[in-house]
């Protein structure tokens, strides 16, 4: 009974722990069911908040779908306003494209017109250059209208340019200008034309006019002399020379010799007319330009029939004759080390040619040494490089010519200064001045004026060498810079084709040429003395026309060239001649250089 009394109790026990336990349970849940009841409160009142979100977010929703049914008819209408411009774009691309052709199609008329209009403008300069060339006058001469200073800087005139914009200038260098520049002009008195008198030691015809019959009682007062110069026709004689003959026998009487003295040298043998003669035909030729068919009719006139022929063969022995000092003086002018060069076209007959083309354009190439003052002329038949190569191949020193092409190779060759000629780009200026007179005188009076005014002051004071060197690095380099940076800023600015832009554009791809002068008081500025030896062949071949053979070319550069020296050294070449022909037969040959002009000692006071 105690065991399950013991037991009753234990399990009551037990059971009010599992009561306890499941009150424990229970209470836990009931506290999570508040806790549970007070979320699902709080749920409720955050789905009640969504609710009214939602709500309003529905009404927002409705409200932009009518804003979106707005916009898509707005769309819808700015796509059909889209396609109308879309078509009237086209529309207008099109009349562009129309519009462009027009314009491209009035543009290439414009330019072909600018192209006619410039060809007009080229051709109407040339017109007048030629009839200027034919009827007016060729001198290149212009007054100058500026003056150098102290220092060597030019004084700028103003260039009045019409512009249609003005732009301005940054000013990177400044410089001194005088205000004021007084030229005086030295005025000397007008004094009265006179007379000239007569030429002294001429032979005197007198002639008197008497009073007859004489009035009875007449008594002579004085005598009035009226005097004249007066001539006759070439006076013309036979020179007679005559030569005793002896006979002189021998010591031993066996046999005899004849004595007589030696007829004088003459350079053609057994020739029928006298040196005298001979110098009239030269002279009358080549340095009067009188052809000898000219000269055979005069001969004529005066009684002298000598045959054409005979005339012409004279002509081309003394050539011949002369021939070894043309030689001698064409080694001296290559050896001198400075050399000028240019050349001057000679028509021939060829009788090579067919029939109906026997004429033949050859070339006489002078050269010449300023520094001696000798000149040579050489013939070739044409105006190439291998037509001067005896001449300048291999030739070192100082060559100046003109801007023609061949000279460029020799002027490259290694010990030659090539050196370009002043008065050639001065020469297209003067060309430019009916194109463009403002650019043209600018450059004329600003530029070439100062630097031959500087030469003609160096001249006139009677400068050594090392002195013009020193006034040309002093005045004319700084005048030579400001020309080439004036010539950089025009180009672009003329119009190309025209005279002006060719002036321009040969003077800059040149430059480098025309400032050697400067680097040697022994230079010259230009080519003009050698132009000026080849201007007797322009005359002579306006009145001969042609030489008659390329032979006879070549006897005319041996006779120009003896001219040509003669001239330089201020000799009178009919004395010269006269002279050497008397020598030249008799003068030993390894002499001969005695005999050039500027070596030449006459024989005879």
């Amino acid at each position: 009974m105690k065991k399950s009394a013991t037991s009753y109790k234990a399990m009551y026990t037990a059971c009010l722990q599992q009561q306890a336990a499941l009150q424990r349970i229970i209470s836990m849940q009931q506290e999570q069911m508040f806790v549970q009841q007070e979320q699902l409160l709080v749920l409720q009142l955050e789905r009640e908040t969504k609710d009214a979100i939602l709500f309003d977010q529905d009404q927002l929703i409705c409200y932009q779908q009518q804003l979106l049914l707005q916009k898509d008819e707005q769309l819808e209408v700015g796509r059909q306003t889209i396609l109308q411009l879309d078509s009237q774009l086209t529309q207008y691309d099109n009349l562009i494209k129309n519009q462009d052709k027009e314009i491209i199609t009035l543009q290439q008329e414009v330019t072909k017109q600018h192209k006619v209009i410039n060809s007009l403008l080229r051709s109407r300069h040339e017109l007048k250059a030629l009839k200027k060339w034919v009827h007016g006058i060729r001198s290149e001469r212009r007054p100058l209208q500026t003056d150098i200073t102290e220092q060597g800087q030019i004084v700028q005139g103003t260039l009045s340019l019409d512009a249609d914009e003005y732009a301005v200038c940054q000013i990177s260098s400044r410089k001194v200008i005088a205000e004021h520049i007084r030229q005086t002009v030295e005025i000397s008195p007008k004094t009265r034309g006179g007379r000239n008198d007569l030429p002294k030691g001429l032979e005197e015809e007198i002639t008197t006019l008497d009073v007859d019959p004489l009035p009875l009682g007449a008594k002579l007062v004085r005598i009035d002399e009226q005097r004249q110069l007066a001539c006759s026709p070439l006076r013309w004689y036979i020179k007679v020379t005559r030569r005793p003959v002896y006979i002189v026998a021998s010591e031993d009487g066996l046999y005899a010799k004849k004595v007589s003295a030696p007829l004088p040298s003459h350079p053609i043998p057994r020739c029928k007319v006298d040196i005298s003669i001979l110098i009239m035909l030269i002279t009358d030729k080549f340095l009067y330009h009188l052809p000898v068919g000219r000269q055979w009719k005069r001969f004529i006139q005066y009684g002298v029939n000598l045959p054409y022929s005979t005339l012409v063969y004279y002509v081309n022995r003394i050539c011949e004759v002369l021939r070894p000092l043309w030689e001698l003086l064409y080694l001296e002018v290559v050896r001198s080390g400075i050399v000028h060069v240019d050349e001057s076209s000679y028509k021939v007959l060829d009788d090579t040619k067919k029939k109906g083309k026997k004429s033949h354009i050859g070339w006489q190439w002078a050269i010449l040494s300023p520094i001696q003052r000798i000149a040579c002329f050489l013939y070739q038949r044409g105006r190439g490089k291998k037509d001067i190569a005896d001449v300048l191949s291999g030739y070192k020193g100082y060559l100046l010519t003109d801007a023609y092409g061949v000279y460029t190779k020799y002027g490259q060759q290694p010990g030659v200064i090539h050196q370009k000629c002043m008065a050639h780009i001065r020469r297209y200026f003067m060309r430019a001045l009916d194109n463009d007179r403002q650019l043209a005188a600018y450059a004329l009076d600003n530029f070439f004026g100062p630097l031959y005014k500087l030469e003609a002051k160096c001249k006139a004071a009677d400068m050594d060498y090392d002195e013009i060197k020193q006034e040309r690095q002093q005045k004319a380099v700084p005048i030579l810079n400001a020309f080439k940076q004036w010539l950089q800023q025009q180009l672009p600015l003329t119009i190309p084709g025209t005279p002006i832009y060719q002036a321009i554009n040969y003077a800059l791809s040149n430059f480098e040429g025309i400032i050697v002068y400067t680097t040697e008081g022994f230079l010259s500025i230009d080519n003009n003395l050698l132009e000026a030896q080849i201007r007797p062949i322009a005359l002579g071949r306006h009145n001969f026309m042609f030489a008659g053979s390329h032979n006879g070319a070549e006897h005319a550069a041996i006779i120009y060239s003896l001219l040509a020296t003669c001239r330089l050294q201020g000799i009178n070449p009919i004395h010269w001649l006269d002279d050497v022909l008397r020598r030249i037969s008799e003068h030993p040959k390894d002499k001969f250089i005695e005999l050039l002009p500027q070596y030449w000692k006459p024989a005879r006071a």
